[in-house]
């Protein structure tokens, strides 16, 4: 009994620590990339830049500015701007959300506020362009 608990407690450790190795915070030029003038569809949280738990659709324009389509209607008007490995919003509507960074394990990619460390979103999938012809 106490040999199948120990397994259990490896195995758990091990799983755990392949985890974090694959896990990995995206850099400054991997969000530029992976955002810049495309279109990225979250599944948000109650700490998301809108406050709504819902799904929500940016375009990331590559001129710096962002139009967000919150997940309970509505829209917000920002510009971004990637500070150091963070991407970095200002929302008219809701200023001062500060910024996230991504945190991409295999094809995940998941959103996280650079004080709280709370998850702000998934990022579901990222489409070229404008993807969903949002207009300010």
């Amino acid at each position: 009994m106490r040999t199948a608990a120990h397994t259990v407690i490896v195995t758990t450790g091990i799983i755990g620590l392949i985890g974090s190795a694959l896990a990995a915070d995206m850099t400054g030029a991997d969000i530029k990339t992976f955002f810049s003038g495309n279109t990225a569809y979250l599944k948000t949280t109650a700490a998301s830049a809108s406050g709504q738990i819902g799904n929500g659709v940016i375009y990331w324009n590559a001129d710096g500015t962002a139009l967000y389509k919150r997940p309970l209607g509505g829209m917000m008007h920002g510009k971004w701007a990637i500070k150091g490995n963070a991407l970095c919003a200002q929302w008219k509507e809701r200023p001062g959300t500060g910024c996230v960074r991504y945190d991409k394990t295999g094809d995940a990619v998941t959103v996280i506020d650079v004080k709280s460390r709370k998850t702000r979103a998934k990022i579901v999938k990222v489409a070229p362009g404008n993807a969903e012809n949002l207009t300010p």
